[in-house]
């Protein structure tokens, strides 16, 4: 069952899409994230969270276990795109999906931080 709630003008728009027995409701129109590191790293904004989807699913229906809860603004983000992969996983079936966000590049030196670095390494040579 797939449903699609948009919280624009404040009402409700529901679509039904059925997928066995696992639920996914995405909540769009989520405008409510408390800052930019929630909406990249969460599924759902705490407010959806707490208004809507605790009061109507246990845990295990939000969290990829049996069923996931979405929410996003205007478009969905690689988040979303993780957790489907992992809900649509045989493998997983059953496992709570946690996020990890893909690790940030190792910066390179730059060729002035190299050279800086060759030369304090050459005045520490010569002082001993």
């Amino acid at each position: 069952m797939f449903f699609l709630l948009n919280l624009d003008s404040r009402y409700f728009v529901v679509y039904q899409l059925y997928i066995g027995k696992n639920v996914i409701v995405v909540i769009g129109g989520d405008d409510n994230y408390k800052n930019e590191t929630e909406e990249e790293q969460s599924v759902i904004s705490r407010w959806a969270k707490r208004k809507i989807a605790h009061s109507q699913f246990s845990e295990e229906f939000m969290d990829g276990r049996k069923s996931f809860v979405f929410s996003w603004n205007k478009n969905h983000r690689a988040i979303h795109e993780e957790a489907l992969l992992h809900y649509f996983d045989l493998s997983k079936k059953g496992q709570k999906f946690e996020y990890q966000p893909p690790q940030e590049p190792l910066s390179q030196p730059s060729s002035t931080e190299l050279e800086r670095e060759a030369v304090e390494e050459d005045s520490a040579q010569q002082l001993s």
